[in-house]
């Protein structure tokens, strides 16, 4: 179930494995006809990993077209696990300091890209596995954020950005993020600093804009605020009081579950960590099993009903047994024991699992099966993203669609079964296992 690792073989063999060998094919003729054009000779001198990226990803193929030689370099080098937040800031604010052909905002798309670039090349030589490159990549998006913060502020208000607080939730909080993943964001601001919140409010607006536009650069990245106070109705920017009274108060299951995956991402000053020792205790209070279990379970029937069933398509998050089924497990589990183990306090869900089993919630071989079905629904999901980089978690259900995902699932044809029969045995019953979990977990009486 994993790809080979023999990525610098053959140029006959390397396209054969390639997911998409069509595409991979007519890049590799362009690419070569533009090298010898430029008279840049054969460049990268892996062209096996460079027919990899050309069959796996059409917005990476855009990229290493756009920027020729430059993106080329990095199929040379050496395969690398450093993506650590530290080093990556260090990167990007390297990138935007030294560049003078480009506005900081463009370097620091490039560079953003040409990281996460290097992200895949390491998934690809499996240097790294699901869970670090799912590290890596919220790495980046954490450094991108706080360096798109500083390359977007004047000099009137670079103080007062600073005292503002970004929350991240979802993937983002739990270092989880994949290919594609887009950020859910909330932005505080602390009381003393109510009479600019106009002026923050333009700032702010501003940063999230160029996060999100798509430049021949590449795009830094998507942008959700839906889960801030108040949904859309809310204001862009929160402040720290109301933001505690919000969750201070009674809320919905849903918006406790949601709470669990909430993480400061830039907090100079502090009041991101503030805000969240002011309302965790109001997340993680005593819930009621009966009434708890009731809502989980109802919320997940919605979900799946009303956005995990699309038409001739399997979804990997919503679906029945999907990603959300894991996660729902999780949310029942730190809600239900997170009062009283402190351990249970996490924005992950693999954290959460492993939390679970150490305090004796979850069976230690029930725990492992569903963080390997996490990493699997996971796998799929970047599989299908990293084509054009956008937030899809469907699948066709005709098999005549799948070969290229069971391809690069690693999957392979036998003299019995073909590679996507293969796949699919394996996606059924790891799906069919994690909704049983969830019955028997959160359902149980």
């Amino acid at each position: 179930m994993t790809a080979s690792n023999d990525i610098s073989a053959d140029i006959p063999g390397a396209l054969n494995r390639a997911w998409d060998q069509k595409a991979a094919e007519k890049s590799l003729a362009r690419w070569r006809a533009v090298c010898r054009q430029e008279g840049w000779g054969e460049i990268p001198e892996n062209l096996s990993l460079l027919v990899a990226v050309f069959g796996a990803s059409w917005y990476f193929t855009r990229f290493i077209f756009f920027h020729g030689q430059r993106a080329a370099r990095l199929f040379d080098c050496t395969p690398t696990e450093e993506f650590s937040l530290r080093v990556l800031r260090r990167r990007l604010d390297e990138a935007i300091r030294a560049s003078e052909k480009y506005s900081p905002l463009d370097a620091l798309r490039i560079a953003k890209n040409e990281i996460m670039l290097e992200i895949l090349l390491s998934d690809l030589r499996q240097v790294l596995d699901q869970e670090h490159v799912e590290s890596a990549l919220t790495n980046l998006a954490d450094a991108t954020l706080v360096a798109a913060i500083t390359a977007c502020q004047s000099e009137e208000d670079a103080d007062t950005i600073g005292h503002v607080a970004v929350l991240g939730m979802g993937r983002m909080a739990g270092s989880e993020m994949n290919y594609g993943s887009d950020l859910d964001l909330i932005f505080l601001l602390p009381e003393e600093l109510d009479d600019v919140f106009a002026r923050v409010s333009k700032r702010v607006r501003m940063i999230l804009r160029e996060l999100a536009v798509m430049s021949p650069h590449g795009v830094l990245y998507e942008i959700d605020m839906r889960l801030r106070p108040h949904g859309t109705a809310g204001a862009l920017v929160t402040l720290l009081q109301a933001f505690v009274e919000y969750h201070a108060q009674e809320r919905a299951i849903w918006e406790r579950q949601m709470m669990t995956r909430c993480r400061a991402v830039v907090d100079e000053k502090g009041i991101g960590g503030r805000a969240l020792d002011a309302v965790l205790p109001h997340i993680y209070g005593r819930y009621r099993d009966e009434y708890l279990r009731g809502e989980v379970h109802h919320m997940r029937q919605r979900v799946e009903q009303e956005l995990g069933s699309p038409a001739g398509k399997y979804d990997i998050k919503k679906g029945r047994g999907g990603i959300m089924d894991i996660d729902f497990i999780t949310h029942y589990l730190q809600l239900a024991h997170g009062y009283d183990t402190a351990g249970l306090r996490t924005a992950s869900t693999r954290v959460a699992l492993r939390a679970g089993a150490a305090v004796d919630l979850l069976k230690a071989d029930i725990a492992e099966r569903l963080a390997d079905a996490y990493d699997f629904l996971k796998r799929v999901e970047g599989r299908i993203r990293v084509f054009d980089m956008k937030p899809l978690h469907t699948f066709s259900r005709d098999p005549g669609d799948l070969h290229t995902l069971a391809k690069a699932m690693g999957y392979k044809d036998s003299k019995s079964r073909t590679d996507v029969e293969q796949f699919m045995d394996d996606y059924k019953a790891t799906t069919s296992y994690v909704r049983d979990c969830f019955k028997k977990i959160v359902t149980a009486n």
